[in-house]
Formats: structure tokens, C-alpha cells, sequence
């Protein structure tokens, strides 16, 4: 089993998630975070200027088998490409899963 992680900007969420339904991908976790970026922006706030070096990003989260990896990677990079092309994609092993109402491990449990 792995886990796939993207970080990408919130404008490009709804893209995402249609590509990732269209490749029949339909559970995910989404999760408002902050990140860096090579380049700060300069704003006004109340007068005073002020250097942002942490911007707005979500955190996409999706549990999948080995075998779904690729066509899961294909559907984010479809939808963040639909929508300005940036992101980064993480994918990890996940150990084990455990489906806490029926007890089921492994992949059963996803």
C-alpha cells in the first residue's frame, strides 16, 4: 500500500479532484496548510509593508494499492496541470491499515 501526498495550491483543488474521480480515485483527505516558496512577495498591510514567505497551499492525501500508483499520479498531475502546473507529489509506504469498525487490516481495509 502506499500514500500519496500533493501539495498543491488551493486554486488548483477542484481540478484535482475531478481528474482523481475521473480515474476513480473518490476518497481523499484535503487539509488547508501553509508553505515556502523559492520567492517572497512583498504586500501592504495596513500601511505597512511586509515580505510573505509562507503562502496558502492544501494537502492531499490518498491511500491506495501499489498497482493504482501511477494512473493516482497521472490524475493529480492531469488536474494540477489543467490549472498552472505547480505541486509536488510525495509517495510513501504505509505499513499497515487498520478499518476501525470492522477490524479488517491491509488492503481490505482501504
Amino acid at each position: 500500500m502506499k500514500q500519496l501526498v500533493a501539495v498543491i495550491r488551493p486554486e488548483q483543488l477542484p481540478a484535482v479532484k475531478e481528474e482523481l474521480a475521473r480515474a476513480e480515485f473518490h476518497h481523499l483527505t484535503a487539509a488547508s496548510v501553509m508553505g515556502t516558496a523559492p520567492k517572497t512577495e512583498q504586500r501592504v498591510f495596513r500601511g505597512v509593508r511586509r515580505e510573505i514567505s509562507l503562502f496558502r497551499r492544501v494537502r492531499v492525501e490518498l491511500y491506495i494499492q501499489d498497482a493504482q500508483v501511477e494512473r493516482a499520479i497521472d490524475a493529480i498531475s492531469k488536474g494540477c496541470m489543467n490549472s498552472g502546473g505547480f505541486g509536488k507529489i510525495f509517495v510513501n509506504e504505509v505499513a499497515d491499515v487498520v478499518k476501525i469498525w470492522t477490524g479488517e487490516r491491509g488492503s481490505r481495509a482501504l
